[in-house]
């Protein structure tokens, strides 16, 4: 939250709810966050969901309600071959970086963005940062 404080930036929340526990985490990350780091949240995005959005709704409402913050988007599970972020995961891929791999790991980013840009409320969000 520093970097958003010294750059005066809006700040999407990301949570992962294949780990469980993500409006818990959103309400519980708001809570403990100082206010003056709370107003650069402008918003949620769920990540990693599996099922039917509309199980998800009424805690959508309830988020908002609490938080004054809507949630901008449900990013679906999706399976990609790419080596994972956070090196503390357990199934961390081991890629060559050679052009063969290059050029999949481009198809597999161009994938996710498009999963991306379908799931989230871009105007909304544009809106928000300007």
């Amino acid at each position: 939250m520093k970097m958003a404080e010294i750059s005066n930036s809006s700040v999407l929340l990301v949570t992962d709810i294949d780990r469980g526990g993500s409006f818990a985490s959103i309400v519980g990350t708001m809570s403990l966050l100082d206010k003056r780091h709370q107003k650069f949240i402008k918003g949620f995005v769920i990540n990693k969901f599996r099922g039917d959005i509309d199980i998800l709704k009424p805690g959508f409402k309830k988020i908002k309600k609490i938080t004054q913050r809507p949630i901008l988007g449900v990013i679906p599970m999706i399976d990609l071959n790419l080596p994972e972020e956070d090196s503390l995961s357990g199934t961390a891929k081991n890629l060559t970086w050679n052009k063969k791999n290059l050029d999949m790991i481009e198809s597999e980013i161009d994938k996710l963005s498009q999963l991306v840009n379908s799931n989230l409320n871009i105007k909304e969000i544009e809106r928000m940062l300007n």
